[in-house]
């Protein structure tokens, strides 16, 4: 791997890494949300979070444009301004990521000045649209958009699909690992938890069922699933999507019934709770693998 590729993979990491999270933070209050549990709001949402993952997205998008203009034009300066201009206002590659940068510009500027006096009920659902928003835009930066004829707007909508999809569940573990680690009350905790378990049980099956779409699309056969790099990029990631869907069973089915129905008193209970929270760990490392196996397959060429 070249020091280039390796700039790009980095940067594209952090730019898809960023957005899915962001996006996931957001998707996970606003599944969850109640009347209940505004005592979350603040640690949930807290500036530390919105701003580390804004940022993060945003960085990693004005690096990856970067690393991108460069290995199309070695010889930068050359032409001066006009490569620069063709390449940002005259590619849809340039166009996208620069009104990405754009929107998580705002985010973050928003996210600073959230608590001004000028705060409505109607600027409350800025961050939320604008973190969607960046993160759906991914989808024209891939290889669905690369595809010219009928199936353009499918691979497109599949693709935004399984992004959305994967900002709720596995994304939405990091807020719900945050939330379980709240000086909180238990019974709000196994709410949300309960609740979150629903919404993944409904979620994880469209995730898998997009991907395996996204992949036959690229594919169209197993053999290359062993025989090219892209491949065996899209088989990492299924394995990581079935150990994920392993222990969300292990989770929803053994141990949050049990977090759910016992009195605190209950000796199953801390140990109920300390494996739930390995579970989460473990699904958090799947997570990022997996997210580094889709920025591998964002820069190499599929075999179809």
């Amino acid at each position: 791997m070249s020091w280039l590729d390796l700039s790009l993979s980095t940067a594209r990491f952090l730019s898809l890494t960023g957005a899915i999270l962001l996006a996931g933070i957001f998707g996970f209050y606003l599944l969850t949300d109640s009347s209940d549990h505004k005592v979350l709001r603040p640690e949930l949402l807290g500036e530390k979070w919105i701003l580390t993952f804004g940022l993060t997205a945003l960085l990693g998008q004005l690096a990856w444009l970067c690393g991108l203009f460069w290995s199309l034009s070695q010889e930068v300066g050359s032409a001066g301004f006009e490569e620069l201009q063709a390449f940002f206002f005259g590619t849809q590659v340039g166009k996208i990521g620069l009104v990405r940068c754009c929107l998580l510009l705002l985010l973050v500027a928003y996210r600073l000045l959230r608590f001004s006096r000028w705060r409505t009920k109607i600027l409350v659902w800025v961050e939320p649209v604008l973190a969607i928003v960046q993160l759906a835009l991914l989808s024209w930066l891939s290889h669905a958009a690369a595809v010219i004829g009928p199936w353009n707007w499918i691979q497109i909508g599949t693709d935004l699909l399984h992004l959305t999809s994967t900002a709720i569940w596995p994304a939405g573990l990091i807020p719900l690992w945050l939330l379980l680690k709240q000086a909180a009350p238990e019974t709000i905790k196994r709410d949300i938890l309960n609740k979150f378990s629903n919404v993944s049980l409904v979620v994880a099956p469209l995730v898998g069922a997009t991907g395996i779409l996204s992949a036959y699309f690229r594919l169209h056969a197993v053999a290359p699933l062993i025989t090219t790099p892209y491949g065996r990029y899209v088989l990492l990631k299924a394995v990581c999507f079935f150990v994920l869907i392993g222990l969300g069973a292990v989770n929803r089915f053994r141990l949050i019934p049990v977090l759910r129905g016992a009195a605190p008193e209950v000796p199953r209970l801390a140990g109920n709770l300390r494996r739930l929270h390995r579970n989460i760990l473990i699904e958090q490392v799947l997570l990022i693998v997996l997210l580094f196996a889709a920025t591998r397959l964002g820069l190499l060429a599929p075999p179809q």
